[in-house]
This record gives C-alpha cells, sequence and structure tokens, in this order.
C-alpha cells in the first residue's frame, strides 16, 4: 500500500475513521487529518500550517463546522477561517466525523463532476455539486452507502488504475 512520511494509508485510514461521530477535533485530531489527506492525495506544503495552530482554535472552528452540519457550505466556512485550511481539507475533516459529507479529492471531481484532470476548482460551488452528486449516487445505491462511501469508492478504483486509463463514469 502506499505509504509517506506521514503513515501507511491503510493506518492512517483506520484512525481516520475513528474520528467519526466526534463532536470537535482536537490540533492532533487536525494533523492526522492532514497527514491522512496528503498521503491520499498530492504532496502540498499544508501540514506546516497544522502543526502552527494552537489546539483551543482548532477545537472552538472544528465544534463550529461540526455543529453546522448537514450544511457544507457553513461547516466549510467555519474551518476555512483557520490559516492553510481550504475547502478540500475542510472535506476530509468535516468527512472523517460524519459520513454524509465525501471527500473533495480529485478523484471525485474527475470522476463525478467531469473536471478535467489539470483545471479542477476547490471551491465550495463544486464541493456542493460533489455533495449532491454522492448524494444522490448514495440514495441511489441504497443500504449502507452514504456520500462518503461513493467517495471512498472512486479513490480506491483510482488506485487500481493509472489516472490516464479513468474514464468518466456514471
Amino acid at each position: 500500500g502506499k505509504t509517506t512520511k506521514y503513515g501507511s494509508l491503510k493506518a492512517l485510514h483506520k484512525k481516520w475513521t475513528n474520528l467519526q461521530g466526534q463532536s470537535e477535533l482536537s490540533k492532533e485530531d487536525l494533523v492526522q487529518v492532514v497527514g491522512y489527506k496528503l498521503t491520499r492525495g498530492k504532496m502540498r506544503p499544508l501540514m506546516r500550517f497544522a502543526e502552527a495552530m494552537h489546539d483551543n482554535e482548532v477545537r472552538k472552528a472544528s465544534k463550529a463546522a461540526i455543529a453546522a452540519i448537514p450544511d457544507a457550505r457553513k461547516a466549510c466556512d467555519a474551518l476555512t477561517a483557520l490559516t492553510g485550511i481550504g475547502v478540500a481539507t475542510a472535506s476530509v475533516c468535516l468527512a472523517a466525523v460524519d459520513d454524509r459529507l465525501p471527500v473533495m479529492s480529485d478523484e471525485a471531481l474527475e470522476a463525478v463532476l467531469g473536471e478535467p484532470e489539470h483545471s479542477k476548482k476547490y471551491d465550495l460551488d463544486s464541493y456542493q455539486r460533489l455533495l449532491e452528486a454522492c448524494s444522490a449516487k448514495a440514495k441511489k445505491l441504497g443500504g449502507l452507502w452514504t456520500p462518503r462511501a461513493v467517495e471512498e469508492a472512486l479513490f480506491s478504483a483510482s488506485l487500481e488504475q493509472p489516472a490516464a486509463k479513468r474514464k468518466r463514469g456514471d
């Protein structure tokens, strides 16, 4: 499996899913979530921002964000007020605690919204469209499917095939 300096994707995913149902995130939780995000996706200089934050500011912002769920816009706004946290990172935090919200991943944006590989928009409008699409697919699939599970399935499938071979699917 995939491993970075933050750990193995499998171990980081387990820690990430253990955050389900929390009413707030600590600075330590945020650092873990950012490590998971960077291991799943492309390396970006995000960790220094997470590591520089104070525990109380992370707890306050995350508590407000989680309380705003299922309003994804309001929840993202609370987290993106933190330095270095954009909509994509906010989505990883929110999806960790509530499976009604998907992660805003490159794989999901490409597969669900048909976003081109090199010109994706990581903004609230794109996240809202992704949330609506993953929610509709989860509802259509029924059973235990959630918006988060739909995105995770798309991400997992992408690990099996190179990006150049990916096709936009329904």
